[in-house]
């Protein structure tokens, strides 16, 4: 897998801050902008919630494992997540239609959508584990030019 940090976990609550941590230690090495290691964080909670709450308990009973791996290649992160749940791909869901009155709503899906409008890329493959590829571009400049300020990351 790519070089880089890397989390490795059992499916369950407890994968949820080991992740966190380590996608805080690599925006800290890498000095990724707040507002952009704020997306990464509300994303990657969202994939790895989802599959704590979906993929608990591997193919035969086993404790299923999550990896997490981050990497920065120039001005773009790349974290890419497996884990051994069944096959799921959450990128073949349709997008929710908000417009529909919340009690016409389906549940689900908002959550992808959410990833997808923070993220400036995200792939599914299946291997013998499901493969989600997600990509932020690092752009240090704020809305408006100049220099970022917290302020900036506040908004």
């Amino acid at each position: 897998m790519p070089a880089g940090r890397h989390a490795h976990a059992v499916i369950g609550a407890p994968a949820v801050g080991r992740v966190a941590e380590t996608l805080d230690m690599f925006c800290a090495e890498e000095q990724l902008p707040s507002e952009v290691a704020w997306r990464l964080r509300v994303a990657l909670d969202e994939i790895v919630a989802n599959i704590v709450a979906y993929a608990a308990g591997g193919p035969e009973g086993d404790d299923a494992m999550l990896d997490v791996w981050f990497r920065r290649d120039g001005d773009e992160v790349e974290i890419t997540v497996a884990d051994d749940g069944p096959p799921f791909d959450p990128l073949s869901r349709p997008a929710p239609d908000v417009t529909l009155p919340l009690e016409a709503r389906q549940p689900g899906g908002l959550g992808i959508a959410l990833v997808k409008s923070l993220m400036d890329g995200v792939c599914y493959t299946r291997t013998t584990r499901n493969v989600l590829t997600m990509r932020k571009h690092i752009d240090a400049t704020p809305p408006g030019g100049g220099v970022p300020t917290d302020a900036d990351s506040a908004e």
